[in-house]
């Protein structure tokens, strides 16, 4: 008997699907082959990390609703160690009845002489982790295998059938994926107690390994947007073209002056001084003429974008649609797993295996059929997809764990709204890597005039490419100086060097710094995921950059969604913005708990241990350092963070203010009263002081109303 432990119900389904018949749907499994083979699943993780009131002594004195009061005395927890003794795992309690099912098919399997199970949780690190906790916790001592599913059309589901693994291959992943939950249990359990007890009854402050880092992101970044100033600069521009001022203007452009040495500039190399800039312009308008002193002018080619990683997809879904990162994981989830039209979407690489490239021509086929039929045979008269055509992106040395996100050329169902959507973008960018490059002519002129040098610089296209795919040409950098300018040609006219061109006007165009942009989603997760850019000291922006920065591509979405629902962020339109309760909490927090820096570096530790590289219990030992540390630094710290609302509660989770006066008796303990407290919007809101209750108050705000979820 061989069976199958799959992450989800529909996994299975699409793994049963392929496995020989009859097929007999069972209580919480399919038998396939006469019994010979079945297949059964989880729910994700139907295992948790105990609550830390497993490891604390009996005597804690427990509050109103039966927990153990935090106290310093317990902290910090460390479990793996004494006193509290080993890891310990419990069943969640909506997962009881299927983990009775998982356990009675193993002792069944157990009990088979040839019987054994495959390992068929997502191609990813949580995914071994889930499905090996299940077959620890139920003591399975048998012969395990495992199979990757990148992605589960019906093609890839059989080869996947037929290439079976030893599950002990991908142990690494299980250790890695092991010691990240441990991690994030040790930092957040720990330090949200002991900053919570610092802050002396003043609210929760809740501290997660990455939601933290990625709060001082956001942050850091409204501030720098708040506190920004406008800066004035200048740039002399000349206008010229071929022949003498009375000959017109035939093929004028305009240039930009080149930067040099000279007063009036400031740190960053920008013109400030608005006479300075006058001056350079008069004096070239005064000479008349300008001599070419460079020009160049060649066609140079463009490929095609590389394929989509989850990060990259959800920053253009964020740009082009306003979906959230969530938004786009669900989406891209569902293509997936529910119409098994495109590949496992929780990737970090953009590029794809070698041996795939066989495949291309079948793909292209499918989606020729599914409605893409005009992107594949490219527009009437012109050059289409072509399936021999082997571009950058096939590239095995460059493939992490998952390939890039692709079409599988099939599909279940029909796709509409967000769905068609993201679908669309996977399509396209895939069947670009088939049409020839983007082919533009890049012209650049210098010239001399008035004893400085002058540049202008533009492109003309010669042929769409697979720019084709997606509507056709964008446009070029127009100048050097210049994202965007009326007066600035897009075609330059043809020169040679030494040639002498007159000039026909000269101007000084007044420009201002700009703050940085408010992060949105799609800027945040690429912000998450680069996470160099966001630090100044040399050495660690050189190390950082070979790291995969902060969260992966499974749990960044997590992550913002955890910050919104705490009241720390929220959306306004595209953006996310910190609320004052977020800040606070910054502020109140560490450098080395908030840096960005350190979690980038433990990330990077993590992919180590998924690699073999790294000794697990070298980085839990390091984590179990980190967090002694730091609950020694908030027993003598003095912060005051106010109580943070969920953002939806009603209004932006701002910071609350000072209690007021009592209010009515505890809806949920009914043993004290509760304080009024007031939103910084001025909305009341009662708190019990005993069990830390939150309620919206009656209408006549003699008793409590609505009761806050528990965060």
């Amino acid at each position: 008997m061989k069976l199958f432990i799959a992450e989800k119900p529909s996994l299975g389904k699409a793994i049963a699907q392929y496995l020989p018949g009859p097929h007999k749907t069972g209580n919480g499994c399919i038998e396939c082959d006469g019994g010979n083979q079945i297949v059964t699943w989880a729910f994700g993780h139907v295992f948790e990390q105990v609550e830390p009131d497993y490891y604390t002594p009996d005597d804690v004195p427990v509050t109103l609703k039966g927990k153990k009061k935090w106290r310093w005395d317990e902290l910090p927890i460390l479990p793996g160690t004494p006193p509290a003794g080993e890891w310990k795992l419990a069943p969640k309690d909506d997962a009881r009845a299927q983990i009775k099912v998982i356990r009675d098919l193993l002792k069944k399997a157990a009990a088979c002489k040839a019987g054994s199970v495959v390992n068929a949780g997502d191609p990813d690190r949580e995914g071994q982790l889930l499905v090996d906790e299940i077959l620890d916790e139920c003591h399975w001592k048998g012969p395990t295998q495992r199979i990757w599913l990148a992605a589960l059309d019906e093609q890839s589901v059989k080869k996947a059938l037929a290439n079976l693994k030893d599950n002990r291959d991908y142990q690494n992943l299980k250790l890695s994926a092991q010691a990240r939950s441990r991690a994030d249990w040790m930092m957040g359990m720990n330090l949200t107690r002991a900053f919570t007890l610092a802050n002396k009854g003043s609210g929760v402050v809740s501290v997660g390994r990455v939601q933290t880092p990625t709060l001082r992101l956001i942050a850091d970044r409204d501030h720098a947007i708040e506190h920004f100033k406008p800066k004035d600069f200048f740039v002399p521009r000349i206008q010229c073209a071929k022949g003498t001022a009375a000959q017109g203007t035939a093929a004028a452009f305009w240039s930009a002056w080149q930067v040099r040495e000279i007063d009036g500039l400031d740190g960053d190399n920008q013109l400030v001084d608005k006479a300075v800039a006058e001056k350079l312009a008069a004096k070239a308008k005064a000479s008349g003429k300008a001599v070419v002193a460079e020009y160049t002018s060649k066609e140079q080619q463009q490929a095609a974008p590389l394929g989509f990683s989850l990060a990259e997809l959800q920053k253009t879904c964020s740009a082009k649609f306003g979906m959230s990162a969530k938004q786009t994981l669900d989406a891209a989830q569902a293509l997936y797993e529910d119409h098994k039209c495109a590949t496992y979407p929780r990737s970090d690489c953009r590029y794809l295996p070698e041996e795939q490239f066989g495949e291309a021509g079948r793909v292209l086929s499918g989606l020729a059929k599914l409605g893409y039929a005009d992107l594949v045979t490219g527009p009437a008269g012109g050059i289409g997809a072509d399936p021999g055509k082997k571009s950058g992106i096939w590239n095995t040395a460059k493939v992490t764990a998952h390939h890039a996100i692709i079409p599988t050329g099939s599909m279940t169902g029909q796709l509409s709204g967000d769905l068609k959507k993201v679908f669309d973008l996977i399509v396209k960018q895939y069947v670009a890597q088939f049409y020839p490059p983007y082919v533009y002519k890049a012209t650049k002129i210098v010239l001399d005039c008035s004893s400085e040098k002058w540049v202008a610089s533009g492109q003309v296209p010669v042929s769409a490419g697979w720019k084709a795919v997606f509507g056709g040409l964008a446009a070029g950098k127009l100048s050097e100086t210049e994202d965007d300018s009326e007066e600035a040609p897009l075609s330059l006219p043809v020169l040679a060097k030494g040639e002498v061109l007159a000039v026909t006007a000269a101007d000084v165009q007044a420009k201002q710094t700009k703050p940085p942009a408010r992060f949105t989603d799609g800027t945040l997760i690429e912000a998450m995921s680069n996470i160099h850019k966001f630090v100044e000291d040399p050495e660690a922006k050189k190390k950082l950059k070979e790291t995969s920065g902060i969260g992966t591509e499974a749990t960044r979405a997590a992550i913002l969604e955890t910050l919104l629902k705490r009241g720390f962020i929220e959306r306004k339109g595209k953006q996310v913005i910190s609320t004052q309760a977020g800040r606070a909490v910054i502020k109140a927090l560490p450098d080395v708990l908030t840096n960005p820096a350190t979690t980038a570096q433990w990330e990077d530790v993590l992919a180590g241990i998924a690699d073999g590289k790294v000794p697990a219990e070298k980085f839990e030992a390091a984590q179990r350092d980190f967090v002694t540390k730091l609950v020694c630094v908030a027993q003598t710290a003095n912060i005051q963070v106010g109580e943070a609302r969920p953002a939806g509660s009603g209004g932006s989770g701002k910071a609350a203010g000072k209690p007021k006066k009592a209010g009515p008796v505890c809806g949920a303990c009914g043993k004290t009263n509760t304080v009024v407290l007031q939103t910084k919007a001025g909305k009341d809101w009662l708190k019990c002081e005993s069990c830390g209750a939150a309620f919206w108050p009656s209408k006549d705000g003699k008793s409590c109303g609505t009761q806050w979820e528990k965060r």
